[in-house]
C-alpha cells in the first residue's frame, strides 16, 4: 500500500484540510478535519475529498435549495405546493381533509408556512366543501 499523502493545506472547493483525523472508523479509511468557507469543520474521508464528491460542508447544497425554494414562493406560500397530490395514507380522498375523532372530519389548508384549521365536521362532503372554498381564498389570489 502506498503511503498516505497529505492533504494538510490543500484546498477542495470551499473546503481547506486542517489535519489528518484519527482512524477510528470499521474500514480504517483516512480521513480529514476540513474547514469550510462558512466557518464549519466538518470530518471527511480523503477519497470523498479529491474525488469532488464533497465541495462544501453541506452549507452550498442548503443555499441552492434555498433559492430554487424562494424561487417557486409568492406571498410566502410555494407555489409547487398547490398542486402537490395528496398524501399516500390520505383515507378521504381529498387533500387537506383528515378524519377526527370518532365519525368527524377535519378540513385544514398550508398557507404562508403555516397550517390553517378550516374546522371539525359532522359529514365529510361539509369538511371538503371548506376546503374547496379555502382553496379559492387563499391559492388564486395567488396563482
Amino acid at each position: 500500500m502506498p503511503p498516505l499523502k497529505d492533504l494538510t493545506g490543500n484546498k477542495y472547493g470551499e473546503l481547506i484540510v486542517i489535519r489528518r483525523y484519527k482512524e477510528n472508523n470499521k474500514h480504517n479509511i483516512p480521513q480529514w478535519e476540513c474547514k469550510c468557507s462558512c466557518g464549519n469543520t466538518r470530518i471527511i474521508n480523503g477519497s470523498d475529498i479529491k474525488s469532488g464528491y464533497y465541495k462544501s460542508c453541506g452549507c452550498k447544497k442548503y443555499e441552492g435549495f434555498k433559492k430554487h425554494i424562494d424561487k417557486d414562493k409568492r406571498e410566502g406560500t410555494r407555489l409547487t405546493a398547490l398542486d402537490m397530490p395528496k398524501g399516500k395514507r390520505n383515507k378521504s380522498g381529498v387533500k387537506g381533509v383528515c378524519k377526527h375523532k370518532g365519525n368527524k372530519w377535519r378540513a385544514y389548508i398550508g398557507f404562508k408556512g403555516k397550517q390553517i384549521n378550516l374546522g371539525v365536521y359532522e359529514d365529510k362532503e361539509d369538511a371538503i366543501k371548506a376546503r374547496v372554498q379555502a382553496e379559492k381564498e387563499y391559492y388564486e389570489p395567488i396563482k
